[in-house]
């Protein structure tokens, strides 16, 4: 059996957090400049630029809300479909780990 190899460079959550933020402030920069060569008002342009801001993370909110519904695309896990009446309790987390190794699931 293939054994998937994990990227042995990756990033942290910190750091793809600020460049998310990074990323928007040079969008939200970039659509501020635009309007204010085609102006050449700034209060308007810094208007547009606030504006643009929170529509665009309401939009990308709400944007991601209606994809989670969508189950196009997403890989299911196999042991999605057997009905557990209570959360499993370590030990038997356990004793299910140990049997997928046994059964060479897991390494």
């Amino acid at each position: 059996m293939a054994k998937k190899q994990k990227n042995s460079i990756s990033e942290n959550h910190a750091r793809i957090l600020i460049k998310a933020i990074s990323w928007r402030i040079v969008a939200t920069l970039t659509t501020i400049t635009i309007v204010f060569i085609f102006t050449r008002k700034i209060v308007l342009s810094l208007g547009v630029g606030l504006v643009e801001v929170i529509a665009k993370i309401t939009f990308y909110y709400l944007h991601e809300r209606l994809w989670n519904r969508i189950s196009w695309g997403k890989k299911k896990h196999p042991l999605s479909e057997i009905p557990v009446k209570r959360e499993l309790d370590p030990e038997d987390m356990e004793k299910i780990k140990s049997q997928l190794k046994e059964l060479g699931y897991l390494d």
